[in-house]
């Protein structure tokens, strides 16, 4: 029996997700050479007087201003994903809600909704509670050693016994 096998960590399998700009707040005086009064908010279009603002899609913005077109979350903290797609400033749920592809779980070949967390490996993705040891059930940990035998994740105690079984030994 021929096997694909690759090993790997959970800091390799790492949250799949899409972006397209991320957000920054920065002081107004450190940054710009002119008074923040000349900068207009590409929300209100109200100059920004705050000693904060944002800047996203080559635009500056109140922290209050900047949200998601659909559903109208807040976009304004440090670090998120904005997704910017046809004019429209989307959160990742909502842009993976119009945009995403579903797919299947490699473990339970199971319908996947692109706005889902999931952990994938190489080609292979998994819903969060499939991504487990096949012999043990464990559910991985960041830092845990596995083993990818074809769709098969084994974690690192088990994987004697499991190739064993298999017949892969």
């Amino acid at each position: 029996m021929w096997a694909h096998i690759f090993w790997g960590s959970c800091t390799d399998a790492l949250w799949y997700c899409w972006g397209s700009s991320v957000i920054y707040r920065e002081p107004v005086d450190e940054v710009l050479q002119i008074p923040p009064s000349l900068l207009t908010c590409g929300g209100c279009q109200q100059s920004i007087g705050d000693r904060y603002f944002l800047k996203a899609i080559d635009q500056y913005w109140h922290e209050d201003c900047l949200s998601c077109d659909l559903c109208g979350c807040r976009l304004g903290e440090v670090g998120r994903r904005l997704y910017y797609k046809l004019g429209r400033k989307l959160c990742r749920r909502d842009y993976l809600r119009l945009f995403g592809q579903d797919g299947l779980c490699a473990s339970c070949d199971k319908r996947i909704r692109a706005y889902e967390m999931t952990m994938r490996v190489k080609d292979k993705v998994y819903h969060l509670e499939c991504f487990k040891c096949a012999a043990c059930q464990k559910h991985f940990c960041v830092g845990d050693r596995y083993l990818l035998i074809n769709s098969d994740i084994v974690c690192e105690q088990d994987i004697y016994e499991w190739t064993k079984i298999n017949g892969m030994i």
